[in-house]
C-alpha cells in the first residue's frame, strides 16, 4: 500500500499535477479532535525556491488572495515553509475544473449547455467582484487584479459550486515567466488586450478573461488562436474573435451579446464591475432556464463524471500514514494576516488516538465530518474523509500544470 509523505501539518497522497512552478498534491491533516481533512498543497519546484524575489512576490500576494472570504473564491491556509521546502495550502475542491469539463465536451463533439456557461460564469464573476472591492484595514482599496481567468483556475465542485483559484499567485508568476523566458502561449489567449500589450491593469481585465472563457466553453474552441505566440499576442490584442454565432448558431442571443460584452476591446465600452455581469446572466438564467440552481449544475457534474466519483471513493483507503513529527509543521508566512484563530492553527499531522476515533465530534470547525456515500451531497468547503487516492487528470496547456 501507498504510504503518504508528511509535508509540514499534511501528508501527502496522490500527486494530481505539476508543471513548471510546483507540484500539486491532495494532502491529509487532522483537526484536534481527530479527524481527518483533505486539503491541496502546491508544492514549489527546486529552481523556483532559490529565486528569493520570486518567493518574497508570492508572500506578499498570498497575504492578499487569504484575505479573501467569498463562497466562490477557494481558500488560502497557509503559505509554509518547512523541512527546507515552500508550498501553499488551499482548500481541496472535490470536482473538476473547466478544462476537463472542456476536454470531456472534445470527446464527445458536444459544448457546454447555455445554462452550465451561464452558471459557471455567473459564480466566478461573483468571485471577481468580491475581490475587486476588497479594502484593507484602513478601508483603502486594495486593486486586486487576478490576471490569470482561465480554464484551469476555475474550479467546479461535485455540490454545483464554482470557485476560482489561485488569486496573487498569477501576478508573481506571470511577472516571472514574461520576465525570464517570454510569456507562454497558453496564458496568452485568455488575456486582455490591454494585458497582452503589457499595459496597467485593472479589475476589467479579468471580465475579458471570463468573457474568453464562455466564448470556448459555448464553441469548445478559444476565441484567439495563432501558430506563433507572436502571433498570438497580436490577435489578442486585436480582439476580434470570429463571431459566436457563426460557430454555434443556437446559442441564444442574449447570451451571446453577453459574452460580446465582456469581451469589448475598448474598457470604457465592457462590462464594468463583475456584479453586472453576474446580474446580466442571473437574468439570462432566469428566463432561459427558469429554476435553474446549483443542484442542476451538481447533478450535470456526477451525470459527466459518475465514473471518476466511483473511483475516487473506492480508492479512499489506499494510503498509509506513518508516525507523524508534529516539531515539523514549519512557518506559515503569511500568519501575521490571518490571525490567531485561522483555520491552520487548528491542523496537525498527528493521527487520532483510538479514544479521539470513537468519540463524537461536536465543535464547530467547518469541516464536518462526512460518510463516504455522502461527500459529494455537502457544501464545498475542506472535505473531512478517510485518505483518499488517484484522480483522473486532464492533460493541461503547456503552461499549465501537465498531466502526471
Amino acid at each position: 500500500m501507498p504510504h503518504a509523505q508528511q509535508l509540514g501539518r499534511y501528508h501527502l497522497l496522490d500527486r494530481i499535477a505539476y508543471g513548471g512552478m510546483a507540484e500539486i498534491y491532495r494532502a491529509k491533516t487532522f483537526d484536534r479532535t481527530g479527524h481527518s481533512h483533505v486539503v491541496a498543497v502546491k508544492r514549489l519546484l527546486g529552481h523556483l525556491i532559490e529565486d528569493q524575489s520570486f518567493l518574497e512576490m508570492l508572500v506578499d500576494e498570498a497575504k492578499i488572495s487569504a484575505q479573501l472570504l467569498h463562497p466562490n473564491i477557494a481558500r488560502v491556509y497557509e503559505f509554509c515553509h518547512a523541512g527546507g521546502e515552500y508550498f501553499i495550502a488551499m482548500e481541496y475542491v472535490d470536482g473538476k475544473d473547466v478544462r476537463a469539463l472542456l476536454e470531456r465536451g472534445r470527446q464527445a463533439s458536444q459544448p457546454l449547455a447555455p445554462e452550465h456557461v451561464a452558471w459557471i460564469a455567473m459564480e466566478a464573476a461573483q468571485a471577481l467582484h468580491s475581490a475587486h472591492i476588497q479594502q484593507d484595514r484602513l478601508g483603502q482599496a486594495l486593486h486586486i487584479v487576478h490576471r490569470d481567468v482561465s480554464p484551469s483556475n476555475l474550479l467546479c465542485s461535485y455540490q454545483g459550486v464554482v470557485k476560482l483559484c489561485d488569486f496573487g499567485i498569477a501576478k508573481a508568476t506571470l511577472t516571472r515567466v514574461q520576465t525570464k523566458t517570454g510569456v507562454i502561449k497558453g496564458k496568452v489567449k485568455y488575456m486582455s488586450p490591454e494585458q497582452a500589450m503589457g499595459r496597467r491593469l485593472d479589475h476589467r481585465s479579468d471580465l475579458f478573461s471570463l468573457g474568453s472563457v464562455m466564448y470556448e466553453m459555448l464553441t469548445l474552441r478559444p476565441p484567439f488562436q495563432a501558430s506563433a505566440e507572436v502571433e498570438l499576442i497580436f490577435a489578442v490584442r486585436d480582439a476580434r474573435p470570429r463571431p459566436l454565432h457563426e460557430l454555434v448558431p443556437n446559442v441564444p442571443p442574449e447570451l451571446v451579446a453577453i459574452v460580446d460584452r465582456a469581451m469589448v476591446r475598448s474598457r470604457t465600452a465592457r462590462y464594468q464591475s463583475g456584479e453586472q455581469l453576474s446580474l446580466d446572466l442571473r437574468i439570462f438564467l432566469d428566463r432561459y432556464a427558469p429554476g435553474y440552481r446549483r443542484t442542476h449544475f451538481s447533478h450535470f457534474l456526477r451525470r459527466t463524471f459518475a465514473p471518476e466519483i466511483e473511483r475516487e471513493l473506492r480508492q479512499l483507503e489506499e494510503f498509509v500514514i506513518s508516525e507523524a513529527r508534529e516539531a515539523e509543521v514549519g512557518v506559515n508566512l503569511i500568519a501575521d494576516v490571518l490571525g490567531q484563530d485561522a483555520e491552520f492553527t487548528q491542523f496537525t499531522p498527528l493521527a487520532p488516538t483510538p479514544s479521539q476515533q470513537s468519540s463524537a465530534y461536536t465543535g464547530e470547525f467547518q469541516g464536518a465530518r462526512l460518510e463516504p456515500h455522502r461527500l459529494h451531497r455537502e457544501p464545498t468547503a475542506i472535505i473531512v474523509n478517510t485518505p483518499t487516492a488517484t484522480p483522473s487528470v486532464i492533460p493541461l496547456d503547456e503552461d499549465d500544470l501537465e498531466e502526471n
